[in-house]
């Protein structure tokens, strides 16, 4: 039987061991939370061009929609400006592929080359897009738990923390990157405003503009929290009210273009075919 010491030391790497593992878990969730950069951009970031041309096609990446689409910064800037010089050169080969076939297609040489270089800005600029709905989404939610947090009697930022640990998804990210930057030594009021500046939405503006007011003039929190709430979830009503609006028009239009001259050409086709039958007995009878 082995002694105390024996113990000890199998137990002291029994634990190392659940450590590590648990490490390796934790970078791994990390490595999955961050979302990778769009299709296009990595595939136009693999044509290969000389590094000259590469910096004079390429220009420079907008780090503000980049931030946006929760792409890291220094790997997803680098791609982008690759993207876009190879996008141009797959532009311009082939809109000469085109002149070759057919030579007045030359015009739409810079055509293809614009496109090409447009596409991987537009791809990031989605997906900055899609990540923005997201947030603006799941802040209701955000807020209702800050709510039952402050409530119960605590502060600020181990509420805005807890809250983002249960939501999870984008906003949760981007708050823990907040309360990360705080922990780092930024200024809060510099954290929050990092916070609305990464998101590049209006609402989150809003509530860091309201945080940052209770917290100067010593409002309750829990009540800001929750009218924050309430009006987040009355402009999300008041938007699905002005898109469906927007939609009647377009469903009307789409009826008067193909529904309605479908339903006359199978209506007149069924008068011919019966006047058809008919011309044909009395044709016959005679």
């Amino acid at each position: 039987m082995p002694g105390p010491a024996a113990l000890l030391a199998m137990a002291a790497v029994l634990c190392m061991g659940l450590g590590a593992a648990r490490a390796r878990a934790a970078a791994t969730g990390s490595r999955r939370a961050t979302p990778d950069v769009p299709g296009a951009v990595r595939l136009l970031a693999r044509v290969p061009l000389p590094a000259a041309l590469r910096r004079m096609a390429g220009g420079s990446a907008d780090m503000a929609t980049i931030d946006a689409a929760g792409l890291p910064r220094d790997t997803a800037a680098a791609q982008v400006v690759r993207a876009r010089a190879g996008g141009t050169a797959l532009g311009l080969l082939a809109g000469g592929v085109a002149t070759i076939v057919a030579t007045p297609l030359v015009v739409l040489v810079p055509v293809a080359a614009v496109v090409g270089r447009a596409l991987p800005v537009r791809a990031v600029a989605a997906r900055a897009r899609s990540r923005r709905r997201a947030i603006v989404s799941a802040l209701p939610d955000l807020l209702d738990l800050m709510v039952i947090c402050v409530e119960a009697g605590m502060a600020l930022d181990p509420a805005l923390g807890l809250a983002a640990d249960r939501l999870g998804g984008p906003l949760g990210d981007e708050v823990r990157a907040t309360l990360d930057d705080q922990a780092l030594g930024t200024p809060r009021r510099r954290a929050y405003q990092g916070l609305a500046a990464r998101t590049g939405s209006d609402d989150v503006g809003r509530l860091v503009a309201s945080l940052l007011q209770a917290e100067e003039l010593g409002t309750p929190l829990a009540t800001a929290l929750a009218g924050q709430a309430e009006a987040l979830r009355a402009s999300r009503r008041q938007h699905a009210r002005d898109r469906a609006a927007r939609a009647a028009p377009r469903i009307q239009l789409v009826v008067a273009l193909v529904m309605v001259p479908g339903a006359m050409v199978l209506i007149l086709g069924v008068m011919l075919i019966e006047l058809v039958a008919q011309v044909g007995v009395v044709m016959g009878g005679t």
